[in-house]
């Protein structure tokens, strides 16, 4: 039975007025601005991502969506991403996932890109990497670091990197590693972006948990990714994720395409 619209809202209220509530109800909650590369260095060390409740929490929060998207109506980052995976144009591409969590990216290419993608996932997460193998045992997942792929050159028709880099503090070698195995494409997904002001590291809580997150410079993204031979195809506008609150300045989450 549906609670009445007042009742719902001092719900809502109560939770986001409560910080231990907030932190373990929302999905992402506050946000604290870092001074710097260091202080994000040191917030790592209590890094949310490693515990085996925040990513039980975050299968959770995906169960839904991923019920939705088999039903016919699938949230629009998981369009975006089928939708940049097919503009490459090639069929069935060998694909890695950087930083897949617990492997629900292989389902939704699985579901949504026609012919499907021969797929591998890695996290540096091993709790992660145990919710994926356990949920999606035909697919092929690695404990790895973005920063050092445990892979040759051009191994990979696509390198995807889905929505990990803004977790990333040292994201100019996450960079330059995805380009470095991409064969021929590079998929940076769902990545916070200032069109007017450069990258700035947050600490928040998400699912629970304390993390770190990049916001990037337009500028900065763009020339790092030139710099390692990446050139910008295409473009995509996503699910609305504005800071303004936290920073005082816009954002938006854009997928991108790049080309070797």
């Amino acid at each position: 039975m549906k609670l009445p619209r007042a009742i719902r809202l001092i719900g809502k209220r109560v939770v986001q007025a409560t910080p231990i509530l907030r932190r373990h109800i929302l999905t992402s909650t506050d946000y604290q601005v870092l001074s710097g590369v260091d202080e994000a260095r040191s917030a790592m060390a209590s890094d949310g991502w490693l515990a085996a409740r925040t990513v039980a929490r975050q299968e959770r929060a995906y169960q839904g969506l991923i019920a939705a998207m088999k039903a016919g109506e699938p949230r629009l980052d998981f369009t975006i991403a089928a939708e940049a995976v097919a503009a490459t144009g090639i069929a069935n591409p060998l694909l890695i996932e950087v930083g897949c969590g617990s492997g629900y990216y292989s389902e939704v290419f699985a579901t949504l890109v026609p012919g499907g993608v021969r797929y591998t996932g890695i996290d540096y997460s091993e709790a992660m990497i145990a919710r994926a193998r356990a949920n999606y045992p035909s697919a092929a997942f690695e404990a790895a670091d973005a920063t050092r792929l445990p892979f040759p050159d051009n191994a990979f028709d696509i390198v995807f990197n889905g929505v990990s880099l803004m977790h990333i503090v040292d994201y100019q070698a996450a960079i330059r590693e995805a380009a470095r195995v991409a064969k021929r494409y590079c998929i940076f997904h769902s990545v916070p972006v200032f069109d007017d002001h450069g990258t700035i590291y947050l600490r928040k809580y998400a699912y629970g948990a304390p993390v770190v997150e990049v916001v990037f410079g337009k500028q900065e993204l763009m020339s790092l990714c030139g710099d390692a031979g990446l050139r910008l195809a295409r473009e995509w506008s996503g699910i609305p994720y504005d800071v303004y609150e936290a920073t005082g300045h816009h954002s938006g989450a854009i997928t991108y395409l790049f080309t070797r």
